[in-house]
């Protein structure tokens, strides 16, 4: 009676222990932990990419503003030498009319370049500020989560390592050939196959057993299974 009584509990032990390795693959903090994880990252990649997008829009801005200087100092030099008198010839200064109104063109075209490089580079800006302020909630957040999934992880493990002490311990107080049966009985069940009976009802499939089976299961060194779900039968004392 006290060995069935062992495996009764040694089941109970293990199947809370499967419960707990589950659980433990499965802890709510711990996944929330690994999402916010992935949230932080996407952000941090969108940050970089935003902080690359308005480097080359400065970069293109400076680019356009030293054209600019180029294409004034060039216009410089040609006004003075169509407004200093010097060139007398009809063709040579319609010639010259005709670059200094190309350039002018042309500053104009890029000072238009050069404000819209501004306004964009103003956008980003305003993203970029964004993204730091979510980055860093979300960053917070985070460390919130990571104490807390840690907190609860220790706690599953802390219930593994007893239940895996219990379940060492009633291996080592359990007859061999009687341990031996059960490992076969449990495989050939995929789950429990002990059944502790509670008021002449199997404790498994709760079937009312008939009542002579009562004295069987108090016969010492029987094995006693229930006819309706083939458990091995364990009298709740």
């Amino acid at each position: 009676m006290e060995q069935l009584r062992l495996l009764w509990e040694l089941q109970e032990a293990e199947q809370e222990k499967s419960k707990k390795e589950h659980e433990l693959q499965n802890i709510q903090s711990v996944l929330l932990y690994r999402e916010k994880c992935k949230r932080v990252e996407c952000l941090e990649k969108k940050l970089q990419q935003k902080e690359e997008e308005i480097a080359a829009e400065k970069k293109a801005q400076r680019l356009k503003e030293m054209d600019v200087i180029k294409i004034s100092a060039k216009l410089e030099e040609l006004n003075h030498k169509l407004y200093n008198g010097k060139i007398g010839n009809a063709k040579e200064l319609e010639s010259m009319e005709k670059k200094v109104f190309s350039l002018g063109r042309e500053k104009d075209l890029q000072e238009d370049k050069i404000i819209a490089h501004m306004e964009t580079v103003e956008k980003l800006e305003s993203e970029i500020g964004h993204l730091h302020e979510q980055l860093k909630e979300e960053r917070e957040l985070l460390q919130n989560l990571k104490k807390q999934a840690r907190r609860d992880k220790q706690t599953v493990q802390s219930e593994l390592e007893r239940l895996s002490i219990l379940c060492k311990d009633l291996s080592g107080r359990i007859e061999e050939g009687l341990l031996k049966k059960y490992r076969e009985l449990k495989k050939r069940s995929g789950g429990r196959c002990i059944s502790l009976v509670r008021k002449g009802f199997c404790g498994i499939c709760n079937v009312s057993l008939p009542s002579s089976f009562k004295a069987r299961l108090l016969t010492p060194g029987e094995l006693v299974y229930c006819e309706n779900c083939s458990s091995l039968l364990v009298l709740d004392e």
